[in-house]
């Protein structure tokens, strides 16, 4: 098992050197770029007026169809097995460790090995899936940057600071992805909460 995981972790690091080979090597995104803005351009371009909401769009299209996938592709049960495992395991660990049983204590230790491995085979699982989101997510983002720089717009007010740069890199990355992660990880919440709740609601009847 660790053998696989370990192959999954290779192969997305692998597909995520050549995601950013292609986000930034001009060439290749502009050609990418283009073909995604024959059909992103018309509907969310709004003709460069509202970049900001052109971003929020774009992105919540990449959000949406990742979000779906990784529901449908995840096995809900199994996830709530390991969250309550883990979480009783957690509260016998600090029983045993507050009484000091030491017997206790090694028969813990040898859970933990097993309920690990188990994680690990969830997170191999959820890893599979990175692949399919990079495949959304690299076109998208290959448009987004050239609309940009091809909007006469490059400046976005927000409520703490006015006159922002969409390209200055204060943090790792430039001011639109980080005003996309802010844009997009309240609606990320929201659709995983509508999904899991119609879920829970479909899997009662």
């Amino acid at each position: 098992m660790a053998k696989q995981q370990q192959q999954s972790s290779m192969g997305f690091f692998l597909l995520l050197m050549i995601a950013m080979l292609v986000i930034f090597d001009p060439r290749i995104r502009g050609a990418l770029g283009s073909a995604v803005g024959v059909v992103f351009f018309p509907l969310f371009g709004f003709g460069y007026r509202y970049p900001v909401l052109t971003i929020f769009i774009s992105g919540s299209v990449v959000i949406v169809i990742s979000t779906i996938i990784r529901h449908f592709a995840t096995n809900w049960i199994e996830m709530a097995r390991m969250q309550h495992m883990v979480s009783e395991f957690q509260k016998k660990y600090r029983e045993a460790m507050k009484s000091q049983n030491k017997y206790m204590i090694k028969k813990m230790q040898k859970m933990q090995a097993e309920i690990m491995r188990m994680q690990s085979e969830v997170s191999a699982k959820q890893m599979k899936l990175m692949p399919i989101t990079l495949f959304i997510f690299v076109p998208v983002f290959t448009w987004l940057w050239d609309f940009l720089m091809s909007s006469p717009h490059h400046y976005f007010d927000a409520p703490w600071h006015l006159h922002i740069n969409f390209f200055d890199n204060p943090i790792l990355f430039p001011n639109w992805i980080l005003l996309y992660m802010l844009l997009s990880i309240p609606l990320t919440q929201v659709i995983q909460y509508i999904l899991r709740i119609k879920w829970e609601r479909r899997s009662s009847q």
